[in-house]
C-alpha cells in the first residue's frame, strides 16, 4: 500500500487486507467490507450536505448508493501529512455499467428514475440544506471572481446557456474567416460550422418560443435534486442490483438533465440508434412519468449539437496551432453523427411515449 493510503486509512476503524488503484482512487478490501478512498477538494459544507443526502437515500431511497464513512474522530474528511483531504466511502464489488449491454443500460435508466423519485420525496429540512449549500457556493464564486461551474452556480436556463454557446461558435467562425492560412482541421471546422450553428440557433429559438424555461423554473421552485454526473462510470451493476455512486456534483435542477447526460454518452457509442434510445426513455418514463414539456426539453437538448460546440470551443480556447488526434476525431464524429442524432431528436419530439 502507498504511504498516503496507509496514513489516511489508519484514521478509520477498519482492518485493511488489500488495496488497489482504480480511476483516481484506492479500492480497499477490509474485514469490515469494501471501501473506496478518494481525494476531496470541495467545501466542507457541500460534503456534509452530500453525506446527509446519501444517508436519506440509504434509509428511504429506492436505489443503492455509496455512503461517506466517518473517521475515528467522527469527521467526514480526513487529511494526510501534507494536508490533502480524503473521504472514505462504502463501496460495492460490482463492475461499471456496460455500454454494450442492453440489459445494463435498461437497469441504469430504471435506477435513475427511482433515484429521481426518491429525491423528489426528500424532507423539506434536508432540501433546504442542499439549496443553502448551492446558494452559498454561488455567492462565494462571485466574491472570489472564480470561473463558476455548472455544479455551483445559479444556473441560467438551458436556452440562455445554449445562446452563450452560440456566441462562442460565432466567434470561432469570425476567427476562421479572418485567418488566411488554415490547417486541415480548421478547414473542416469552417466547412461544417454554418450547418451546425444554424441547427444550434434553431434549437434555441424553438426552446424560447416553446416556453420550456417553465419546466426548469418549476423544478427549481419544487427543489428537484439531480445526481449531476450520471453516466456509465458512476453506475455499478451486479447480482441483479444497481448502485449510483459519486454524488459530488449533486444540485437542484431539472431532472431531465440527468437523463440527457446519460443518454448522450450512451447514444454516441450506439450511433444514435432510435430503437435503443426510445426503449431507454420509455423505461425511465415507466417509473418517473415525464410531462410532455419535459419530453420536449429532452428532445431539444438532444437536438442541440453540444458535442460539436464543446470540441470546437476547446480548439479555440487552447493552442489553435495544435490539437490532439483524439479531439480531432471527436469533432469529426460529431459531424458524422449529426444526421442520426437530429433524426432521433425529431423522433422524440414528434412521438408520444
Amino acid at each position: 500500500m502507498n504511504d498516503w493510503g496507509m496514513s489516511v486509512l489508519s484514521q478509520y476503524p477498519v482492518t485493511v487486507r488489500t488495496t488497489r488503484k482504480v480511476r483516481g482512487a484506492l479500492l480497499c478490501d477490509t474485514k469490515e467490507g469494501l471501501y473506496l478512498l478518494s481525494e476531496y477538494r470541495g467545501k466542507q459544507a457541500r460534503l456534509e450536505a452530500e453525506a446527509a443526502l446519501l444517508l436519506y437515500l440509504a434509509e428511504n431511497g429506492m436505489v443503492h448508493t455509496d455512503q461517506i464513512i466517518k473517521n475515528e474522530k467522527e469527521e467526514l474528511l480526513s487529511k494526510n501529512e501534507e494536508g490533502t483531504g480524503y473521504v472514505l466511502k462504502m463501496w460495492y464489488p460490482w463492475p461499471e455499467c456496460s455500454v454494450s449491454s442492453i440489459g445494463d443500460l435498461g437497469q441504469a435508466v430504471n435506477s435513475l428514475a427511482r433515484l429521481h423519485v426518491s429525491m423528489r420525496r426528500m424532507p423539506k429540512h434536508l432540501l433546504i440544506k442542499q439549496e443553502k449549500v448551492q446558494s452559498e457556493e454561488s455567492k462565494q464564486d462571485i466574491i472570489e471572481g472564480n470561473a463558476v461551474t455548472n455544479t455551483h452556480k445559479e444556473r441560467q436556463s438551458l436556452a440562455c446557456q445554449y445562446e452563450k454557446h452560440n456566441r462562442e461558435l460565432r466567434r470561432v467562425r469570425a476567427y476562421l474567416r479572418r485567418k488566411k492560412k488554415k490547417s486541415v482541421l480548421e478547414q473542416f471546422i469552417q466547412k461544417s460550422l454554418d450547418e451546425m450553428y444554424n441547427q444550434a440557433d434553431t434549437v434555441v429559438r424553438a426552446m424560447m418560443d416553446g416556453g420550456l424555461y417553465e419546466v426548469e423554473e418549476q423544478a427549481k421552485k419544487e427543489g428537484h435534486l439531480i445526481h449531476g454526473a450520471y453516466h456509465q462510470h458512476n453506475v455499478l451493476i451486479g447480482q441483479g442490483q444497481t448502485a449510483a455512486v459519486n454524488f459530488e456534483q449533486f444540485r437542484v435542477d431539472c431532472q431531465v438533465c440527468d437523463l440527457y447526460q446519460f443518454l448522450r454518452k450512451i447514444m454516441e457509442k450506439h450511433n444514435w440508434n432510435q430503437e435503443l434510445g426510445m426503449r431507454l426513455i420509455r423505461e425511465y418514463n415507466r417509473v418517473q412519468n415525464m410531462s410532455q414539456k419535459e419530453i420536449s426539453l429532452l428532445g431539444f437538448m438532444i437536438a442541440y449539437p453540444e458535442k460539436y460546440w464543446k470540441q470546437v470551443n476547446f480548439y479555440f480556447n487552447n493552442s489553435k496551432s495544435w490539437i490532439s488526434e483524439k479531439n480531432i476525431e471527436k469533432i469529426k464524429k460529431a459531424v458524422e453523427q449529426n444526421s442520426v442524432r437530429t433524426a432521433f431528436a425529431d423522433c422524440l419530439l414528434q412521438k408520444q411515449l
